[in-house]
């Protein structure tokens, strides 16, 4: 049937009044969408300056105040430090072998000591003395009887004795003396290098740690934001279902898609919570314990000088401290070969001996002894030689696997450059993308208003964009955890800038 102009006319009339209703009520239907308090697009900007990553926490923490709470109470770093009092210890012994040792001894016994008795000299057995030859008579007279007060042997009783001694002794050995202090005062300086080392890592993962939790953050935001477009696709989708422009399947569909997004948003609350726990036990805390932080991401941009990134690596704490461990070792074969040296030993006592504790000061006598001597090891049965070949071996060991830690060294460093400059240029690539992204979501979205597009192709915007946000959110976090292991792994603290760092940055970035 063929409509007259009028007709004609009329129909289109129709048909563009239709239009023009869909269009202010799709209009309304944005409008009030947009009266969301929580936007389509929640750059890093919008998540908020404070994240609570466990609900409760009073105070705000940054990143500083994180990084010296971890310094602080740190349990792994904790035990490092405590080593310390192992190597005073150490120092202690390794002093005790130059200075003398001094005992106060006393000591009971009980028996009989017939010293003076004990052969006809001077009367024992029952004889009397013996007289020098061709002495007069009467001398011999003389003596016989006064040797006949001397009682036998088995006629002396048995005595209690108390003796107290002070003892001195002093091996004098110099060599043995200064490589075992050496190696003790090596043995500390090693452990401050130790700790160093422990520091500058114990830092490193508190702020993977805390970049974790603001990554976790956004990750939430990103899904909200998600959740917000697609809430708002579904109200368009029964808008116009109503209107009978959009089918069945394309509502169901949208609710779906919405369904699907949902638990996401849980995964990444979980995320944030997980994470929290995390820099809190780094931290020496109850994983527990509520906890905010600052919403804080420093990138730095810096154009690095490889050269000097490797030449730094090779003073970092933990090489440095191998260096020290093998002049430790060296010292203790010093002291090792004096064993086989001569060498001098000074031994005295004084004391006193009597036969009652009450008066042994007073009533009994005094007795001393000194005496010095010169000791010339001739044969150990090998002990020592065998030790001094066991640390030489030790220290061409140590060299060795030394050389090939240094060379470890720098293929970490030259990783993490290389993985430092992908994940920079990923980072650019990403950002650019996500506001291409945006920009097609937008457009799909006034398309799909305009009745143009099907619901199915601003799901694909949709989809990218979301994809995009999280490649972004990802790709930042990589940029901040590699530049923290770039500043360890040339031996500074991850929380100094690259431009703190000497010759490490070649042109600041613009």
């Amino acid at each position: 049937m063929k409509l007259s102009g009028s007709d004609g006319r009329s129909g289109m009339g129709h048909l563009g009044a239709i239009a023009v209703f869909v269009f202010l009520q799709l209009n309304a239907a944005f409008a009030m969408a947009q009266q969301d308090n929580t936007p389509v697009f929640t750059p890093a900007e919008e998540v908020g300056s404070t994240i609570a990553a466990r609900a409760g926490a009073e105070t705000v923490m940054d990143l500083t105040a994180c990084v010296s709470e971890a310094l602080l109470a740190n349990d792994a770093l904790q035990a490092e430090r405590l080593r310390m009092a192992e190597l005073q210890g150490q120092m202690k012994q390794a002093l005790s072998t130059g200075l003398p040792t001094v005992d106060l001894v006393g000591d009971w016994s009980r028996s009989r000591s017939p010293v003076m008795a004990l052969d006809s000299t001077f009367g024992g057995s029952g004889g009397g003395f013996a007289p020098p030859p061709g002495s007069p008579l009467w001398f011999e007279d003389w003596l016989g009887g006064f040797g006949s007060l001397i009682p036998a042997a088995e006629d002396i009783e048995a005595q209690t004795f108390m003796h107290a001694n002070l003892n001195f002794s002093w091996n004098i050995n110099p060599m043995k003396v200064s490589g075992a202090m050496g190696a003790a005062r090596l043995g500390i300086d090693r452990q401050k290098l130790n700790e160093t080392n422990f520091e500058q890592k114990t830092t490193e993962q508190t702020m993977v740690a805390y970049y974790n939790i603001v990554k976790a953050a956004e990750k939430i935001h990103a899904v909200k934001a998600q959740l917000s477009n697609q809430n708002e696709l579904l109200n368009i989708m029964r808008l116009r279902y109503e209107l009978g422009m959009a089918t069945r399947l394309d509502t169901l569909q949208a609710a779906v898609t919405l369904a699907n997004i949902q638990p996401r948003l849980n995964i990444a609350e979980a995320d944030l919570r997980n994470q929290g726990s995390r820099l809190n036990a780094l931290m020496g805390r109850r994983p527990e314990q509520p906890l905010s932080v600052v919403n804080s991401q420093s990138l730095e941009r810096d154009r690095i000088n490889d050269d000097t990134a490797l030449l730094l690596a090779q003073q970092r704490p933990d090489l440095a401290s191998v260096d020290v461990f093998t002049d430790i070792l060296r010292r203790n074969r010093k002291a090792q070969k004096a064993e086989n040296m001569p060498f001098i030993t000074v031994n005295g006592a004084y004391g006193y001996v009597g036969t009652q504790f009450d008066n042994i000061f007073e009533n009994g006598h005094d007795s001393w002894s000194a005496a010095v001597a010169l000791n010339i090891p001739v044969f150990d049965g090998m002990l020592h030689r065998g030790l001094v070949a066991e640390t030489e071996a030790q220290i061409r060991r140590t060299e060795a696997e030394q050389s090939g830690h240094r060379r470890l060294v720098q293929v970490e460093v030259l990783e993490v450059l290389a993985n430092l400059r992908l994940a920079r240029g990923v980072l650019d690539a990403v950002e650019l993308n996500l506001t291409r992204s945006e920009e097609v979501l937008e457009e799909s979205l006034l398309m799909l208003e305009m009745g143009k597009i099907n619901y199915l192709d601003v799901l694909v915007s949709e989809s990218n964009r979301a994809e995009a946000r999280s490649n972004v959110i990802d790709a930042r976090y990589e940029v901040l955890a590699l530049t923290a292991s770039l500043k360890r792994a040339v031996g500074y603290s991850p929380l100094v800038s690259l431009q703190s760092i000497p010759g490490m940055v070649t042109e600041v970035s613009k």
